[in-house]
């Protein structure tokens, strides 16, 4: 039913900086489908800009898209350089992988994720398991 992400929906106060800022990221074009919803095709996916309001108030606190990077450190200090603030890490993953969570300068969360070859192995694997969760996957 479900075949792959399509698109990732950032709810913004400002879609025209919060679609230039990105776009400046992923070295990309900032593109409109009406007046009400701009986007930026990064790799593998489309993000898309929304404005901000009460049914989706955006922000930190919902859903955080975690991006594979080489170099978690690098990978912070570019998105702090370009205006992003730490919010949680870097630190490890209980499988060993590095992780960090930022707040980009509209108020959503990027998430870095800097796998390990042990990290790859336990996630291929099966890995945690609860009690009782038999059949869980």
């Amino acid at each position: 039913m479900l075949k792959f992400v399509e698109s990732v929906v950032l709810f913004v106060p400002d879609i025209n900086a919060a679609a230039r800022w990105y776009a400046s990221l992923f070295g990309a074009q900032v593109n409109y489908e009406n007046e009400s919803f701009a986007y930026v095709r990064a790799p593998g996916v489309l993000y898309g800009f929304h404005p901000a309001d009460e049914k989706c108030p955006g922000g930190v606190g919902g859903t955080t898209v975690y991006w594979e990077v080489e170099d978690i450190d690098a990978a912070v200090a570019n998105l702090v350089a370009r205006g992003a603030r730490l919010h949680r890490g870097p630190g490890k993953t209980s499988y060993g992988a590095g992780a960090a969570m930022l707040v980009c300068p509209f108020g959503c969360t990027i998430g870095l994720n800097c796998s390990t070859p042990e990290s790859r192995i336990a996630i291929a694997g099966q890995g945690y398991q609860l009690r009782g969760a038999e059949g869980a996957a």
